[in-house]
């Protein structure tokens, strides 16, 4: 069973704090990406996204799980994947990361255990520390990896978000079901 593979990769501890999660947040430059920004002689800025991880938000939307980024970096080619994607929402340009997941918990009605959170550099550690999930690739900083509760197989743009997403939806019984659809 492909649950039991995706769930004995993890810590009982681990599975469920997963199956409390109602909500996804993550970064983008270095989780959903591999970090790298490319300008062309225009100016253009181009980053390349991981497939897998775009396909498994439309599963996490379907089971009621919000699913949205909050960057550091404002840039239009964001603001087109989270189209794309149909996230909750795309806040760009943010100083204090922390501030603006207390304000999405409040708004939501949620509480931070219910929130998981993927991020990799020093902007991300405050909500690492504070949300019900943290996790980081495994191409992030030593310091941010030893604040986590997971360090994902993947790099940046290899994944990330979709190890974590499979995970809390195999540890709520749903991965099962999108398999057999």
């Amino acid at each position: 069973m492909p649950v039991k593979e995706v769930l004995g990769k993890y810590t009982k501890e681990q599975i469920k704090k997963a199956a409390n999660i109602k909500a996804l947040f993550f970064d983008v430059d270095g989780v959903l990406t591999d970090g790298g920004i490319i300008y062309d002689d225009t100016g253009c800025e181009t980053k390349k996204f991981n497939v897998k991880d775009g396909y498994i938000v439309s599963h996490l939307k379907k089971a009621g799980i919000l699913v949205g980024i909050i960057t550091g970096r404002e840039s239009r080619v964001v603001s087109n994947r989270a189209a794309e994607l149909k996230l909750d929402f795309c806040h760009q340009g943010i100083m204090d990361k922390q501030a603006v997941f207390e304000k999405l918990v409040e708004f939501h009605k949620l509480k931070r255990k219910q929130v998981a959170y993927i991020g990799d550099d020093i902007n991300d550690l405050k909500t690492l520390q504070s949300c019900g999930l943290s996790a980081c690739p495994a191409d992030a900083p030593d310091y941010i990896k030893s604040k986590v509760d997971i360090i994902t197989k993947a790099k940046g743009g290899e994944g990330v978000a979709r190890e974590i997403s499979d995970l809390i939806l195999a540890s709520k019984g749903l991965l099962d079901k999108i398999l057999k659809t």
